[in-house]
């Protein structure tokens, strides 16, 4: 194939490989940066990787940890808050899930009081679910989590309007707090980013981000040097019909359209450009399809042989297949994060995020129905990640932790719930000080000082900055350099060794 020319090749071979999404990530993604500010790791492997699972829409997270139903009066303000117990014939409006169906769960001895968790949390066919884990001190939760400018009271909020959060109850506004950590300015800069531009220079290829997102470009992985690179359930992408030299097996063109192609790639990289654009981009090119090459090896020999929903082997509940279980895509999202885990070695990665997205939790109707399902997704996913991670090795290295938008009204709007404020979590992880909650779960009455609202939204009793904090120093942040991931953090807590919560071990 004759040499092209750069407009030539711009215009046909690179905008050709661009439309693949996968080459359209790695080039606006995996934007390395070599000059980070170096954060001094421990010698060895000393491998630490945080999940972020991100529940998008804004879960009602009062019907994820409950009052359990022996403990008196806070089950009985949760009952008549939510607008009754839910029945489908005699009592459809109402919100409060049944004494009989909530999971009790293990007793600990900060607990104010009793608490259970949604039916749909027990054990899967042959793991443990939600509640078991919680009971072997592996998860823990985090009760009336939310996005604060700093700490206020109930009358702060109905008296100064301007303490509140910038744009509270908007999906948008809020999702990017959540992100950033910031509620009182817009940004593009999330505390995931800033803490990866200070740990990337501890792992040994500077090629493959640290920040590893299944959802595609979000504001939480994005730093100032640092970004997001993209995979998807198989791992990455290479060009459209390109046969990267650099795979340990290259791809065979079967075509002398995809054969044209890569000669046509290949020469133009190959070249030496006197224009500093030309250089630039042909460099960044060449980087990102050898790196994209390193990971697509490293990922297709990692194999597990823990199922996941979606895979045909997998113990499904009743009803469902590998084609209809609705946990299928969340499934094989968690199980390519415990594969790319798996060859954090091959990669040089001592440090990592990983970014997930389940939305479709924005229920103004049809809660208790919709949440019936989507918790049983989570758990079920939560369940075979927790068991690969043990087939690994790794369960004590990897912590995941949920946000979401908002939780939910405690009252209801006829069969739905509405935008509200603090919410509840869960942490799931060996270095987690598990089999408690965190945090003050706030009494559901709805003249009591914890709900601002008459819808019943409540007053964060933690500030995300104090949740993510946690998260923070234990991948390796300094107590010094906290001010710099989350940026107002002393509004809520004075940086130190020890996490605001106590939530993570040293």
């Amino acid at each position: 194939m004759p040499n092209l020319t750069r407009r030539e090749f711009l215009g046909q071979a690179s905008c050709a490989a661009v439309g693949s999404l996968g080459l359209l990530s790695t080039l606006l993604n995996l934007r390395m940066a070599n000059s980070a500010a170096a954060q001094g790791l421990p010698a060895g492997e000393d491998y630490r990787a945080l999940v972020c699972l991100f529940f998008a829409g804004g879960m009602d997270s009062y019907n994820l940890l409950v009052p359990a139903a022996n403990s008196g009066t806070p089950y009985a303000n949760y009952v008549a808050t939510r607008g009754g117990v839910y029945d489908a014939v005699t009592n459809a409006d109402g919100l409060a899930l049944p004494s009989s169906s909530i999971l009790q769960l293990a007793a600990h001895a900060s607990d104010p009081f009793g608490f259970g968790v949604h039916p749909r949390c027990a054990d899967d066919a042959i793991r443990p679910g939600i509640t078991s884990l919680y009971g072997q001190g592996r998860l823990a939760f985090v009760a009336n989590v939310g996005t604060l400018a700093e700490r206020i009271t109930k009358a702060t909020y109905n008296n100064s309007p301007g303490k509140r959060p910038r744009g509270l109850y908007s999906h948008s506004d809020q999702v990017q707090q959540w992100h950033t950590s910031v509620s009182t300015e817009s940004r593009t800069i999330g505390w995931a980013g800033l803490a990866a531009d200070l740990l990337h220079a501890g792992n040994t290829d500077p090629r493959v981000s640290m920040n590893i997102s299944l959802a595609g470009n979000n504001t939480w992985q994005t730093g100032r040097s640092i970004f997001n690179y993209n995979i998807g359930s198989t791992g990455s992408s290479l060009p459209s019909e390109y046969s990267s030299p650099y795979l340990t097996t290259p791809l065979v063109s079967a075509n002398s359209r995809s054969a044209n192609r890569t000669a046509a790639i290949d020469n133009q990289l190959q070249q030496e450009y006197q224009n500093l654009l030309d250089q630039t981009f042909v460099q960044n090119f060449r980087d990102s399809i050898e790196a994209s090459a390193a990971f697509k090896d490293a990922f297709d020999a990692s194999l597990l042989t823990t199922t996941f929903p979606g895979d045909a082997n997998y113990a499904y509940p009743a009803g469902y297949t590998s084609a209809t279980d609705p946990a299928r895509t969340l499934g094989q999202q968690f199980k390519a994060i415990v594969r790319t885990i798996k060859v954090r070695q091959d990669l040089g990665l001592r440090r990592q995020t990983f970014f997930l997205n389940y939305g479709g939790w924005d229920h103004h109707d049809e809660v208790i129905n919709s949440m019936d399902r989507m918790v049983d997704v989570v758990n079920r996913c939560v369940a075979a990640y927790w068991a690969a991670l043990g087939e690994i090795g790794l369960q004590n290295n990897v912590t995941l932790y949920t946000a979401s938008d908002f939780a939910r009204t405690l009252t209801s709007n006829g069969a739905g719930s509405d935008h509200a404020w603090g919410g509840n979590a869960f942490v799931l992880g060996g270095a987690v000080n598990g089999g408690r909650v965190y945090g003050s779960y706030p009494d559901l009455v709805l003249n009591g000082n914890a709900v601002v609202t008459t819808r019943g939204a409540t007053l964060p009793a933690v500030a995300v900055d104090e949740y993510f904090a946690e998260f923070a120093l234990w991948l390796g942040v300094t107590p010094g350099q906290l001010d710099a991931v989350l940026p107002r953090i002393r509004n809520f807590y004075t940086p130190g060794p020890v996490g605001p919560l106590g939530l993570m071990k040293a």
